[in-house]
């Protein structure tokens, strides 16, 4: 019999590996709070692994006249790189944080991002992202 999963998680989550464990996230104001939330920035709360499905970002950063996703956080190759993938079909610019996005197991962090850097986004060191975003250049035309 297959176990029940809840409406805003995708049907599949109750036949991955993890599916069944009782582990629970914390709550949005345990997270947010921590992270100093600022009273007038967005919060999107993100139901599964990319931040675009069935959440309101994407007409967010249309509505803004946003045409560029600079990705960085947890995990590397679930969450970040998801979004990134997800970013990428909608036709948004992906920058790719290769320092400021982590894995729990460091030898997935190097094969995602070349996967990423072969066809989805331009993979750059904080460093490297601060200096364009001050020269008003957050990423180039060509992906490449």
């Amino acid at each position: 019999m297959a176990r029940a999963t809840t409406s805003i998680r995708p049907h599949a989550l109750a036949y991955l590996p993890h599916g069944d464990t009782s582990r629970r996230r914390p709550g949005p104001a345990a997270v947010w709070d921590a992270m100093g939330h600022r009273d007038g920035e967005v919060l999107i709360r993100k139901p599964s692994y990319g931040a675009f499905y069935d959440t309101p970002l994407d007409t967010i950063l249309r509505n803004l006249g946003r045409d560029t996703v600079i990705v960085t956080g947890t995990l590397t190759n679930y969450c970040c790189g998801t979004t990134a993938r997800q970013a990428y079909e909608r036709g948004y610019r992906v920058v790719f944080g290769a320092d400021v996005t982590a894995t729990d197991d460091e030898t997935r962090q190097e094969p995602e991002l070349a996967v990423l850097r072969k066809g989805f986004a331009l993979v750059l060191t904080a460093a490297e992202i601060e200096a364009r975003l001050a020269a008003g250049a957050a990423a180039p035309a060509d992906r490449g």
